[in-house]
């Protein structure tokens, strides 16, 4: 997650806009005051009442509803949703604490500098450098954002600006999912089904309904393969199943109609796979003679 992926809200123009977050960080911060003072972010501040998912995208859903209509006031900052002789006001703070309001908050009309001091707020530790969020990853819509202001008797860093965190991409699940039991393999908020994947240096498969295949023998064209009980691919190994012995080839493939060699002899498996359960004590050699491992004679 980066600032450039977030779309921020506040007053442009006389009227509530959005804003790329990168783009209007790093504007704000190249802008000097007469005090002296960057109009950077210093701070960003969390409403604890907007403490679910719901209230937070009821915060951006009502702010929409206010994008281009509010025209600047102070004066008239409390006609934010109802309006005044047909006309709607707001300022920086009253916009979005208004908006905080119809979301279910208990909170007065407070200006950026209650905003930075009430207690109704809890301070987002994403850290700020050179007036950018390091950590925007931690942030949620809705959070405050608020920028040094130009009148040196207020305390508290000058604060005199808001925005509101208005949009963020939501992050795609990836990775493994339980469900009822069954293991699934997330990519892009879907899940993997009827294919294979390479996860954490194993394969794995998965059928048609997403659901990870294990314990089972499973065909892949005219080839059959083992996954394991954690669902990962078995090979290079003896394989006990069902009261018979087979071997699983390098590359999982059952083998077939080949020797294979082990410590104690060489080992015949049938065209079915299974091993006939004798050990022969010399390498098979001969016409079409197959050994695991090396190319037919």
């Amino acid at each position: 997650m980066n600032e450039r992926d977030i779309t921020i809200c506040g007053h442009g123009s006389g009227t509530p806009s959005l804003k790329n977050m990168e783009w209007y960080l790093s504007y704000r911060y190249k802008e000097m005051m007469n005090n002296g003072v960057r109009k950077k972010l210093i701070a960003v501040r969390r409403l604890k009442a907007l403490d679910n998912d719901y209230k937070r995208q009821r915060f951006h859903d009502l702010y929409a509803s206010i994008l281009g209509r509010n025209t600047y006031s102070q004066d008239r900052r409390q006609f934010v949703y109802t309006p005044l002789n047909g006309r709607y006001y707001s300022d920086c703070s009253s916009s979005g604490c208004a908006t905080y309001q119809r979301c279910g908050a208990e909170i007065p009309l407070l200006n950026t500098a209650g905003m930075l001091g009430s207690d109704l707020f809890e301070t987002v530790d994403c850290g700020i450098e050179r007036g950018h969020v390091v950590r925007p990853e931690l942030l949620k819509v809705g959070d405050a954002l608020l920028f040094a202001g130009n009148e040196k008797r207020r305390e508290q860093s000058y604060v005199g600006h808001v925005e509101y965190v208005y949009e963020i991409p939501q992050a795609l699940r990836s990775g493994w999912e339980s469900r009822d039991g069954r293991w699934y393999y997330i990519e892009d908020d879907e899940a993997v089904r009827d294919t294979w994947r390479y996860i954490g240096g194993r394969y794995y498969c998965f059928d048609g309904a997403g659901r990870m295949i294990a314990q089972t023998w499973h065909k892949d064209g005219p080839l059959w393969y083992f996954l394991g009980a954690d669902g990962a691919m078995l090979a290079g190994q003896w394989l006990h199943f069902d009261d018979a012995w087979f071997y699983l080839e390098a590359d999982g493939r059952m083998a077939t109609d080949v020797f294979v060699p082990d410590p104690r002899g060489w080992c015949y498996v049938d065209a079915d796979g299974e091993w006939d359960g004798r050990y022969h004590e010399t390498k098979p050699i001969g016409p079409g003679v197959r050994i695991v491992g090396e190319q037919e004679h």
